[in-house]
């Protein structure tokens, strides 16, 4: 049960958890930005328009990196 493949796979178990709970993280802060963005818009104010696009584009960036790390993770020798 203490082999070093069991202790390797609980380790990768927890780095993907962390990984989950950062995406939770991303997940609420782009609903919040959203929210945001939409009730300026509808009181007529644009200028948190860009600002809030060009976050976006940072957490989708952040994602897609956490994806390729996901993948290297399931990819790596046992």
């Amino acid at each position: 049960m203490n082999t070093p493949e069991y202790h390797r796979r609980r380790q990768k178990a927890v780095v993907f958890v962390g990984m989950m709970l950062f995406q939770l993280l991303l997940f609420f802060t782009q609903i919040w930005l959203f929210v945001m963005v939409l009730e300026n818009l509808l009181a007529g104010r644009t200028g948190m328009a860009l600002p809030a696009a060009g976050l976006s584009l940072l957490v989708l960036a952040i994602n897609l990196w956490m994806l390729k790390g996901i993948s290297d993770l399931s990819r790596s020798p046992r």
